[in-house]
């Protein structure tokens, strides 16, 4: 029997920012205050490894109050990526985000999927062999709507945002992991055994 054509476009795994790489802070307005979870760098360094893209998504409506520049935001992304390469990770293929406060109206803000699609053009991705990490219920939303697996994770608000879970069919995960280094570890063991 004929083996079934790959569907194109490469594999990723597109991130959320803020509580699921870097330490949760309300409104990051320095990138001085950029931390990273331990284990960070390491987790996407494996997931490199294996032939993943890298793709951060996040909502940022701090620009859209006017409490963070956009200047600013794309220092805080800047650091966060050196940080990471010291830490063994290698470079990010994308970095993309929503600018806008929650009552302006916009297609980029999660859980909606243009920052998906928009990725997936100018790096040719193929999200329904792709994942989706983060510490949110939108972030879960926007896999289930984009076609990829969501992994959440319980970093961030994580932890105050997994009841909310099971109330919304949309925004249930594959996986529930511990942090971004145990759902790196989940997304290999997946893909092994496929």
């Amino acid at each position: 029997m004929p083996r079934t054509k790959k569907a194109g476009g490469s594999r990723a795994v597109f991130l959320d920012r803020d509580g699921t790489i870097i330490r949760e802070a309300h409104y990051l307005t320095d990138p001085a205050g950029v931390k990273l979870y331990n284990g960070a760098g390491l987790a996407l360094r494996r997931l490199k490894k294996r032939g993943f893209k890298l793709v951060i998504v996040s909502n940022q409506s701090g620009i859209g109050r006017g409490w963070v520049s956009l200047d600013v935001v794309h220092e805080i992304n800047k650091t966060m990526s050196r940080l990471l390469h010291r830490t063994g990770a290698v470079r990010l293929d994308g970095v993309y985000f929503c600018p806008h406060a929650p009552w302006q109206r916009c297609s980029c803000r999660k859980p909606k999927t243009m920052l998906i699609q928009r990725a997936r053009r100018e790096l040719n991705l193929n999200p329904r062999r792709s994942y989706m990490i983060g510490d949110k219920a939108v972030d879960m939303e926007l896999a289930n709507r984009s076609g990829m697996t969501g992994v959440f994770v319980l970093t961030g608000h994580g932890r105050g945002e997994r009841p909310s879970l099971g109330r919304h069919q949309a925004a249930r995960p594959a996986h529930i992991a511990r942090d971004l280094a145990s759902a790196a570890r989940w997304i290999i063991r997946r893909e092994a055994a496929r």
